[in-house]
């Protein structure tokens, strides 16, 4: 599309409007680890780091979806369908994302005994990324190992970024990566899987939620689900809630700040839950664009229970991950209709 700047096609490849709570766990582990004592050119780094995680992700992901994207009419508006973007140019683009990678990655490792175990930690990470993306839905392995998997890359860089931070890997890191992992298996087996569970069905993808038979009602978008995929829900919701008391309970606070926390953690929990459970009963229908309340009340549940170890500093990186959606939206606005003319 000519009408449409190059920085705009590229945005919206990447996805970088949606990098905030990727990126953020990246300074995250280490903050809370450190109890807010950690330098902040390195937050900056790390958290640069992770944009790029998140939007090297996406351009792996949208290369390797797009014979099915080409069938899929929600996906018309996407650059690589709609040829905004050359498969040429994407794959240079996935290049240039993995080399600043790389380099931010060096600039960031440790010069301690840490520092190899930070470089190849991250390339690992990576390369993780990558299969990851590249591989779902393709049934190279059961897609819940790949919701798994997912997770994993997701969660592990609060742990990994300590390395770079200095502190060393503690409990509370590891509870922030565990907390935050499995908030990510949730999106991808409830958002990510039912906003696309009848095309993925037609195309013959493999997701969670159509492997354990999960259906749409024949008019609307209602939610049919079966017994085990509503076990594998309450599962994931009981394990978010456990780690994120368990981050609560072991911070270094008050009884009464570890109480309000552990009140305001469940309430929190408890409406997220409601959420599922009236989407899963169906009192409402599938977001076609996957914008699901808890996602974000799952979010807001992790900076509460990780303000108790760094209360300043996790301030900071819940402001800063609420407003990169709206400081980056303009840079994936839709092109209008007369720029959408213009090819």
């Amino acid at each position: 599309m000519r009408g449409e700047s190059a920085v705009r096609r590229y945005s919206r490849l990447t996805r970088i409007h949606a990098a905030g709570p990727a990126a953020f766990v990246y300074p995250l582990g280490p903050l809370v680890a450190a109890g807010g004592d950690v330098p902040p050119a390195l937050l900056v780094t790390v958290t640069a780091l992770g944009v790029l995680s998140h939007t090297y992700g996406c351009t792996v992901n949208d290369l390797a979806d797009l014979d099915s994207d080409r069938r899929n009419p929600a996906r018309r508006t996407s650059v690589l369908v709609s040829g905004a973007v050359s498969i040429g140019r994407a794959r240079i683009a996935l290049a240039v994302q993995l080399a600043a990678a790389a380099a931010l990655t060096v600039a960031a490792a440790p010069a301690d005994d840490a520092r190899w175990a930070f470089l190849v930690g991250t390339a690992a990470l990576f390369v993780s990324i990558t299969v990851s993306n590249a591989c779902q839905k393709r049934r190279i392995a059961h897609p819940l190992a790949m919701d798994a998997l997912f997770g994993v890359n997701m969660g592990a860089p609060a742990v990994l970024c300590c390395l770079a931070a200095a502190p060393g890997v503690s409990l509370s890191a590891g509870l922030v990566a565990s907390a935050f992992g499995i908030h990510m298996v949730l999106l991808n087996v409830v958002a990510g899987n039912l906003k696309d569970l009848e095309h993925d069905r037609a195309v013959g993808d493999d997701t969670t939620a159509l492997r354990l038979g999960v259906r749409l009602t024949e008019t609307g978008r209602l939610v049919r689900p079966t017994p085990s995929y509503l076990m594998l829900i309450r599962v994931l919701m009981a394990a978010s809630a456990a780690s994120l008391l368990a981050l609560v309970l072991t911070a270094p606070a008050p009884s009464w700040q570890q109480a309000s926390a552990s009140v305001a953690v469940s309430a929190l929990q408890a409406v997220a839950a409601h959420s599922l459970w009236a989407l899963t009963d169906q009192r409402r229908a599938v977001d076609p664009k996957g914008r699901e309340q808890y996602l974000g009340l799952n979010f807001l549940s992790l900076m509460v229970a990780s303000a108790l170890w760094a209360p300043v500093a996790v301030a900071a990186v819940a402001v800063l991950t609420a407003a990169w959606l709206p400081l980056t939206r303009g840079l994936v606005a839709r092109p209008s209709p007369e720029q959408e003319q213009i090819a």
